[in-house]
């Protein structure tokens, strides 16, 4: 799993970096002599290095924190100093993984210890592995329990020291959690086992910018956008950056970058700073939209005639057709009429609640409440009405159809005198009706007939290409609405709305019929008596798009952006409504995690799971101090077992719903420059 997260608060001033120097001198002289001699020979003092000298409570504020430009730390004297110097080796890296342990330790608060020891023995008590363990660490992580989850991956990481997946997720929860300067050692042991790997380089990269070194970060991401164009993190820090020296071009063009692989409301707020609109074609859709919605496209109207005895034999038809759109078109309405009503109490409720509690109404503070698509999905309703839009082009071919119409209503009249004229018959020599005065008049059905086909060459078929067309792109409307109101709306409204949106289908086909033409009468054609004909029915829209990522504990489950989280674990059981700290403050959490499922065996020997890796199934998790922003799938959202879909001809099957399970799947945290205010353990 990847998350990209958190900054931590840090000292504010020289004196509280004096005073943490000193508790952490205090915690060094508790060492045993063995434990002192170890360090030594792993080259890590057992004196805490004295602050240098001209250091000002301006350079300790700016440790760690939002020191420039958008967000860039100030240059931290202070934790470069502190790097150890060690060149970590197989044989030592236990040993110093011992000491981060303890440093985590001593860091976090005594309640997320508690809560960490906890877990920790519940896992370690049912076998679980350390591998396992650490997916559970980076759940918590997730969910903005950056204490906890660095507790736990301590000790799943002093339980198996030599995977590269763990120590590569330890590292960056110590860059996130206000301690980069411990990571680094570990993050360039394995930049040098994995000299390639673009999540070890884009945490290598975002610890050294935690420290405001911006060159030496940007080194490093530099390598990691080479070999990933979109990587989300890389690209985010390195607009930062960009942005600090000037060049907001480059800047905005790297954000885009950014967006483009996983939404954030954090980058469109960015990019708004920097001057740049987001547009709908700059975010990635969550999910692969149903080519047929509500099954608009089972809709098929009865044969359009082309003259005038087509129009006589399928006229049975077309009034079946007619008949039965209407009888829908009412059912519909009275389908309706149940939300309607829904809605207006529940408006009627908000109000009263409103009227008596003022502003004091009830809000919610979970960080996975809501629906994670909302941006995303707004901006592209709001696209959808301008200019080009598929409104817009809904609108004109509308206009073709009505320019028709009215045409056809100014110059039928007088078209129909013209044709009587032409065809009235002519005495070319007086006849016995002639000489009583009796006008001779016109054949009935020779005029019909020149009349019909005025009315099929000037209009019917120049019509029915218009209402083709304009069907066409209210099946594109009503599509994309739909597809994107899923993401804005509560399920009795979008419950309503698909309703809605059949009406206006329904009532669209109904008003596409040709222009009648046989007004004068009977004539000998022969018509359809019967109709066989029958109107097609709406398909149920469910939400196919369900992933979860299970950590044991509990599961954290997006179905159609609708985010929840199921929480079980023995005495820990119930409902995970907010994150808050031991002294009940509200946490917030930012960032980005990723995980799964995959062949280990495929990567084993490429260390950490990277961003653009070819996984046979995977998704991620976008999430700021807003909650979680973005659910997306890496890759193709393809499984080989589990699935009740039908194979597709390559013998792979495809399923819209995935699990990402701590059990089954490998998971990497990758690190990144978004910030929240958090409460860390670094030091």
């Amino acid at each position: 799993m990847v998350v990209a997260c958190i900054q931590l608060s840090f000292a504010q001033t020289k004196a509280e970096l004096e005073a943490r120097q000193r508790e952490a001198q205090k915690a060094l002289d508790q060492l045993t002599p063995e434990q002192k001699k170890m360090m030594e020979q792993m080259g890590v003092p057992a004196k805490v290095p004295s602050m240098p000298a001209g250091v000002t409570d301006a350079d300790a504020k700016t440790a760690l924190s939002n020191g420039g430009t958008f967000g860039v730390p100030a240059k931290n004297n202070v934790l470069i100093a502190a790097i150890p110097t060690i060149t970590l080796t197989a044989v030592t890296l236990p040993a110093y993984v011992k000491t981060l342990y303890e440093y985590v330790e001593k860091g976090i608060s005594t309640d997320s210890k508690s809560v960490g020891q906890t877990f920790y023995a519940y896992y370690k008590n049912n076998k679980s592995t350390a591998e396992a363990i650490g997916n559970v660490a980076i759940g918590f992580w997730s969910t903005g329990q950056p204490e906890i989850a660095a507790y736990i991956m301590s000790k799943a990481c002093s339980d198996n020291a030599t995977d590269a997946d763990l120590l590569s997720n330890f590292a960056a929860m110590l860059s996130m959690g206000g301690a980069p300067h411990r990571a680094i050692p570990v993050l360039e042991y394995l930049a040098k086992q994995f000299p390639d790997n673009t999540t070890i380089l884009n945490n290598l990269g975002q610890a050294w910018f935690y420290l405001g070194e911006t060159d030496k970060a940007n080194v490093q991401l530099e390598k990691v956008v080479k070999a990933f164009a979109y990587h989300p993190e890389a690209n985010y820090t390195q607009c930062l950056i960009l942005q600090n020296k000037g060049n907001t071009a480059k800047a905005i063009e790297k954000m885009k970058n950014s967006l483009a692989y996983s939404f954030s409301n954090n980058k469109v707020n960015l990019l708004k700073k920097l001057g740049y609109s987001v547009k709908a074609s700059d975010m990635r859709k969550p999910f692969k939209p149903d080519p047929n919605p509500l099954g608009l496209q089972n809709f098929v109207r009865p044969d359009v005639p082309t003259s005038y005895t087509e129009e006589l034999r399928l006229m049975a038809d077309w009034n079946a057709f007619q008949n039965q759109v209407n009888e829908k078109n009412m059912q519909l309405a009275k389908d309706l009429i149940p939300y309607q009503q829904a809605n207006a109490q529940q408006g009627q409720k908000m109000y009263d609640q409103y009227n008596k509690e003022g502003l004091k109404s009830k809000t919610t503070n979970n960080p996975l409440a809501g629906n994670i698509y909302r941006k995303v999905a707004e901006k592209n309703l709001e696209e959808m009405k301008k200019d080009g839009g598929i409104t817009y082009r809904l609108k004109k071919a509308k206009e073709k159809i009505d320019v028709l119409i009215k045409d056809y209503q100014a110059k039928k009249d007088i078209q129909k005198k013209n044709i009587e004229k032409q065809n009235s018959i002519i005495a070319d020599q007086e006849t016995e009706l002639a000489k009583k005065g009796e006008d001779i008049g016109f054949d009935n059905c020779v005029v019909q007939q020149k009349y019909s086909e005025w009315i099929y060459a000037t209009y019917n078929k120049p019509l029915e290409e218009a209402y083709q067309q304009y069907l066409h792109q209210l099946r594109i409307k009503i599509s994309e609405e739909i597809y994107w109101k899923q993401f804005t709306q509560d399920v009795p409204t979008f419950e309503a709305t698909k309703i809605a949106a059949k009406k206006e289908w329904i009532a669209a086909l109904g008003n596409t019929r040709y222009i009648a033409t046989n007004i004068y009468g009977k004539c000998p054609q022969e018509q359809a008596k019967s109709s066989r004909y029958k109107l097609a029915d709406f398909d149920e829209l469910h939400c196919k798009y369900k992933t979860t990522l299970d950590f044991g504990v509990y599961k954290q489950i997006f179905e159609c952006g609708k985010a929840r989280i199921e929480f079980d674990a023995g005495k820990f059981s119930g409902d995970l409504n907010f994150i808050s700290d031991n002294k009940g403050n509200n946490r917030f959490v930012n960032g980005r995690a990723e995980g799964t499922i995959i062949n280990k065996s495929i990567s084993a020997s490429k260390g950490p799971l990277q961003a653009e890796a070819s996984v046979k199934a995977g998704m991620g998790i976008e999430f700021s101090s807003a909650g979680v922003e973005d659910v997306y799938v890496t890759g193709e959202a393809r499984i080989t077992a589990g699935s009740d879909t039908v194979n597709d001809p390559a013998g792979v099957v495809t399923d819209p719903s995935i699990t990402i399970a701590a059990a089954s799947g490998r998971m990497s945290l990758i690190s990144g420059s978004m910030t929240g205010a958090i409460n860390g353990f670094g030091k």
